[in-house]
Parts: C-alpha cells; sequence; structure tokens
C-alpha cells in the first residue's frame, strides 16, 4: 500500500506541475505546440522536395509559406464575414427589436412580468455584469482590449511560423535527440514511438483539413439551394469552427441559422437552414469523420469529451483544439512504456479505427473494398 500510495502521489504532483506549468506559460507554450503539430504535417512535403534538389532552407521556407497562405485564407474569411454583418447590421437591429418586442409580448401574457418589469432586470443583470467585468479587468477600455487581443494573436501566429520553419529546418536533429536521449533502449522501438507520433499527427491534421474542406462544399451547396445569402461565407466560418471538436459543429450551425432569422421576413430559411446543418453532420458523423480523419486519435469518447474540457479550461479554444492530438501522443508514449501501458489501456478505445456500423453498411450494399468471387471460385 505504500509503494502504490507513493505512485499515486508522484503522478498527482506530476498532473499538478504540469496544469501549473501550462496554465501561466500558456502564450509561450501554445505556439510551440502549434508548430511541432504543423512541423509533423509538412515534414513529407519537405523530404519530398528535398529529394527534388530543392536547399533544405528553400524547401523550408515553401512549406512555411504554404502555411500563412492558409492562415491568411482563413483571416479572409472571417474578415468578410464581419463586413458582411456590418452591411446588413441596420436590417439586423430592426429584426432583433422585433424579435425581443415578440419574446417580451409572450412573456408577459405568458408569466404576467411586465415589459417595464422585464427591461428593468435586464438593465439590472447588464450593470452586474459590467460591474464585475471592470473589476476583473480594471485599467484599458474595450478598444485598448481589443487592439490588444489582435496584436497577440498576430504575435502568436508570427512567433508560430519562426517555430514551425525552425522545427522544419532541423527536423532530423530532433529524431537524433530522442535516439540519444533513449540510447538504453532498443533504437528501433524507439524510432517506431517517434514514428507513430508523426504520423498520428500528420494524419489526424491532413484528415481534419480534409474534412473542413468537404464540409465547407457541402454546406456551401445546401445553403445555397435552400436560399440563404452569402452562403459561401457562412458555410466557410461553420466549417473552420469544426476545429472545435463536439463545441465547434454547434457554434458553426448557428451563424447560418442566425443571419437566416434576422435577414430573411419568415422562419422557413431558417428552418430549411437548420434542416441542412443535420443533414450535413450526420454525414460528417457517420462517414466523413470515420472515413476522412480515420479515428487516428484512438481516443475512448470520455477521454475525448474531457481532453476538450480541460483544453478549454487551461488554453481556452487552443486547447480545445489541440489537447485530443496531444492526448493520441500521450497514448502511444503510454501503449510503449510497460509502466504506462495501463494509462494507455484506460484513455484509448481499440475500435477507434474501425469504421461505424453504418458505413461498413453501406460498404457491403456497394460491394466497397469487397472482391467479387469469379465462377470458377464459386465451384
Amino acid at each position: 500500500m505504500k509503494e502504490i500510495f507513493g505512485r499515486v502521489n508522484q503522478y498527482l504532483f506530476f498532473f499538478v506541475l504540469a496544469v501549473v506549468v501550462m496554465y501561466f506559460g500558456r502564450s509561450f507554450i501554445i505556439p510551440i505546440v502549434f508548430a511541432a503539430m504543423l512541423a509533423m504535417l509538412m515534414a513529407p512535403l519537405c523530404r519530398k522536395l528535398d529529394s527534388w534538389g530543392f536547399p533544405r532552407a528553400l524547401s523550408t521556407l515553401s512549406c512555411v509559406l504554404i502555411l500563412a497562405a492558409v492562415v491568411v485564407g482563413m483571416v479572409l474569411i472571417i474578415g468578410a464575414q464581419i463586413a458582411t454583418f456590418g452591411k446588413d447590421i441596420d436590417k439586423i437591429k430592426q429584426k432583433g427589436t422585433e424579435m425581443i418586442a415578440k419574446g417580451q409580448d409572450y412573456i408577459e401574457k405568458r408569466y404576467g412580468v411586465s415589459e417595464k418589469r422585464q427591461e428593468e432586470v435586464v438593465k439590472e443583470q447588464a450593470k452586474k455584469a459590467q460591474e464585475s467585468q471592470s473589476q476583473s479587468k480594471k485599467g484599458g477600455s474595450m478598444v485598448t482590449r481589443v487592439l490588444s487581443g489582435i496584436t497577440s494573436a498576430v504575435a502568436g501566429i508570427i512567433l508560430t511560423l519562426v517555430f514551425t520553419f525552425l522545427f522544419i529546418f532541423s527536423k532530423e536533429k530532433y529524431e537524433s535527440f530522442f535516439l540519444r536521449l533513449y540510447k538504453d533502449e532498443d533504437e528501433g522501438k524507439v524510432k517506431k514511438v517517434v514514428n507513430d507520433i508523426s504520423t498520428v499527427s500528420q494524419k489526424y491534421l491532413t484528415g481534419r483539413a480534409m474534412s473542413i474542406t468537404i464540409i465547407w462544399i457541402l454546406y456551401s451547396i445546401g445553403l445555397s439551394i435552400v436560399g440563404i445569402k452569402n452562403a459561401i461565407l457562412l458555410a466557410g466560418v461553420a466549417a473552420l469552427l469544426t476545429l472545435i471538436p463536439y463545441v465547434g459543429t454547434v457554434l458553426g450551425g448557428l451563424f447560418p441559422v442566425f443571419m437566416a432569422l434576422v435577414t430573411e421576413d419568415s422562419m422557413q430559411p431558417a428552418l430549411m437552414a437548420v434542416l441542412v446543418m443535420f443533414v450535413i453532420q450526420t454525414m460528417d458523423n457517420y462517414f466523413i469523420e470515420p472515413n476522412i480523419v480515420g479515428g487516428e486519435v484512438s481516443l475512448s469518447a470520455l477521454t475525448s469529451i474531457l481532453s476538450i474540457i480541460a483544453g478549454g479550461m487551461i488554453w481556452g479554444v487552443a486547447g480545445m483544439i489541440l489537447f485530443l492530438p496531444m492526448m493520441g501522443i500521450i497514448k502511444i508514449i503510454c501503449d510503449h512504456v510497460e509502466p504506462l501501458k495501463p494509462i494507455g489501456f484506460v484513455i484509448g478505445d481499440p475500435d477507434a479505427k474501425k469504421p461505424s456500423k453504418i458505413t461498413l453498411w453501406v460498404k457491403e450494399k456497394l460491394h466497397i473494398g469487397t472482391k467479387k468471387k469469379s465462377p470458377k471460385s464459386r465451384e
């Protein structure tokens, strides 16, 4: 029992220390983790360019420029969506006022609370929220905080791209570092662990990018058929938000529905938008995710949800995106270290890489991946 309690105390101390370091060092650690993931994603392309005779500096710079172009594209999409909201701001205000008036009228008829009393309650709550916000963030106006946030985001992106360049440029050095660090272990085993970690990151990020692209196309087609304004931009924002597992799907679906509510005269476009989002998300959950992303993280549902919650609490949105592949890497390490194998078993899902039953049924009916028997073999 003494030995067991001693080991538990060690694990708890390590866990608490890791959380403290990640929380207080998040502004420095997050760009490094993002850069490491992106470097593992772009490593195959860098090796391909090297094999074509490109100098390492040029091949590395090409990879970073591709990533920078993707980031700029995402910023342009979000900026265009914000500009679209700005053009329709008067209509949104008018529609919002009408909806609030209808809500107040319903509350008054249903619960007997007058509109005046409702406004007083809203003002009281808004005043309390403003006071608590001013106490937590003393000093600096709203404009200052917004500018500070934008500056921090830009600085974080630039720092991430710089770290990515350095990681890709010296990728062999880091592999040699792990081999030297575990020189007493079997070299083949250490190489396998490093390759597995790199493969998981590559397949997860590549699969996620392909999934976002497919969802974007499907959203654009569905919302355009329904007749939602700015369907392509709304679909892009909704698809990008799927980067945040579970939560991003819901948040992304709210954008087209909200725009339909505030820009259209009837409820039908909004209801049709809800139907489109539901159908495409069902396709994503049962067909796109299992076959494109492929369950490469191999985590149980409980571990995935806890990872997202913990990531949100420690690193915010960045943590909700990063903690899932990070837990996948931790699982690989646990699976190859004898004392940690029970942890890898607990947090893992042995059926994660298997396609869903619906996918298997469709493949069976369409004869995908099955060989038809020839007449001779049947005999």
